[in-house]
């Protein structure tokens, strides 16, 4: 889901992945990552609408985007031995140790107006997003 333009040899996009932020100070036994009612609303009925209420969210970041890394969802049948789970009522949110270097203090949202349903999300570690918001630097 990039918006980047090649132009002609040259491309403005990055597949590297850049060093992960300093982390962010969380207070004791607070979730890593905040997840909004918005969103345990729409994820549950997603999978209500599917009839497995089992399933995960998953969050990640990945190299590329315009403004080098990207946010990318996935549903998941189960959490990898290594994931950060987030239990949000009957939302489980997963996030890999990589992508959380990236994620730690976001705020993930779902919003459904004029330009659309999607998710959104608010990370006090992005130094700046391409207009999209689908795209981060740090």
């Amino acid at each position: 889901m990039s918006a980047c333009k090649s132009q002609g040899a040259a491309s403005n996009c990055s597949t590297a992945m850049p060093p992960a932020p300093a982390a962010l100070p969380l207070p004791p036994g607070a979730d890593p990552i905040t997840v909004t009612d918005a969103v345990v609303g729409k994820l549950t009925e997603m999978l209500a609408e599917q009839d497995d209420s089992a399933m995960c969210l998953r969050i990640f970041v990945s190299g590329g985007g315009c403004s080098g890394l990207q946010y990318g969802f996935s549903i998941e049948d189960a959490p990898a031995e290594t994931d950060i789970c987030v239990q949000r009522g009957p939302l489980s949110v997963l996030v890999d140790p990589m992508s959380l270097q990236y994620l730690a203090g976001s705020e993930i949202d779902f919003q459904d107006g004029l330009e659309g349903a999607h998710f959104v999300i608010r990370n006090p570690n992005a130094a700046k997003t391409c207009g999209c918001g689908n795209s981060f630097s740090t």
